[in-house]
């Protein structure tokens, strides 16, 4: 059985040595010059994962440009950051418990074109491409 520790290292490794981006400390946030990019590691049988409030104060999208970047099993998903939070991060959606600071819940749904549905409201529902390990590198290691 899989760790959580485990699983939040699935692909790290190819985030940083193939695509350059440098982690934040030990968290889903990972840069590289202008780049902001929100990592979660989805590994768990539920496809579930969350992104907390605190991370997305990180995020600047005047200065930033911003990914989603879900590690799903061997695959990556992948959208831009600010149509993705402007749809899926509404305030009515959002969880607080005592334990967590206040985050959103998610669930990749698996299909010929994979999607993300809010834990909040599955009627919030964001499309999300899929691309090959090449299209990453290619486009993660481009001139600015």
């Amino acid at each position: 059985m899989t760790t959580a520790r485990e699983s939040s290292k699935v692909n790290l490794d190819f985030l940083v040595h193939d695509l350059g981006l440098r982690q934040e400390r030990n968290t889903k946030v990972f840069r590289k010059g202008k780049l902001f990019i929100i990592s979660p590691s989805v590994q768990n049988k539920n496809h579930l994962f969350e992104v907390g409030e605190n991370i997305m104060e990180l995020f600047d999208s005047e200065e930033q440009e911003g990914y989603l970047l879900v590690r799903f099993k061997e695959q990556f998903l992948m959208a831009k950051l600010k149509p993705f939070e402007k749809k899926m991060m509404v305030t009515e959606t959002k969880s607080s418990t005592t334990k967590l600071p206040p985050h959103w819940k998610f669930k990749v749904i698996e299909a010929t074109n994979p999607y993300i549905i809010n834990m909040g409201d599955s009627d919030l529902s964001y499309p999300i491409q899929n691309p090959s390990k090449n299209q990453l590198t290619q486009f993660f290691n481009k001139e600015d």
